[in-house]
């Protein structure tokens, strides 16, 4: 297992050429797709944020279905949010990690996280960092890699969790799990949470 700081200088070396790598249209751009689809159809977020944003992929997907809302990343690598900002204009972007959001107290309506949350050093406090910057009745979209019969154990990637541990710590912070699904072969995790004070 690498450390977050590893974790950050690989993305900040692999920022600039990211955006254009097969493996985003392979693999996040289906990730993403997911993540939007696990948005009940009704909600009309005012602010979004994701967090491990990236180049700014998903944002640009959730402005197609949310144009009118305000949009928002966090990533730990300059890079990364540098490259966001030329080609996502339209939203501001923090470099910040998931544990120490800069953003204030019910500052977001939807909050994502696509194939970042196995790289956090320290979930749960993401987690309740997430919790705060929702406002109540705020959703939670948290999208992750699971490896399954016990793979996790063995793959060095990132910090594996198991779908019950995620709903733990959604309520050790104070998020209701709305639903949890696997999907793209059980290989990566669908959990929706909402907060509910």
């Amino acid at each position: 297992m690498t450390n977050q700081s590893e974790d950050v200088q690989e993305f900040e070396r692999r920022s600039g050429t990211y955006e254009k790598g097969f493996f985003q249209w392979l693999f996040f751009d289906r990730i993403h797709r997911n993540a939007v689809r696990a948005v009940p159809a009704g909600l009309q977020p005012v602010s979004i944020l994701d967090i491990g944003c990236g180049t700014g992929r998903l944002l640009r997907a959730a402005a197609k279905r949310w144009p009118t809302a305000r949009l928002t990343g966090a990533d730990p690598a300059e890079g990364m949010v540098r490259e966001a900002r030329r080609l996502t204009p339209m939203a501001e972007f923090h470099v910040s990690l998931a544990e120490e959001l800069v953003l204030p107290d019910g500052y977001a309506d939807l909050v994502f996280s696509t194939a970042s949350f196995h790289h956090w050093q320290d979930q749960q406090q993401g987690i309740r960092q997430v919790a705060r910057v929702l406002r109540p009745g705020g959703l939670f979209v948290l999208v992750d890699i699971v490896m399954p019969l016990g793979i996790g154990k063995i793959h060095p990637h990132g910090r594996q969790t198991s779908p019950a541990k995620v709903r733990w710590m959604f309520a050790q912070a104070g998020l209701e799990v709305q639903r949890q699904r696997r999907v793209m072969g059980g290989f990566v995790l669908v959990t929706v949470g909402e907060r509910k004070t």
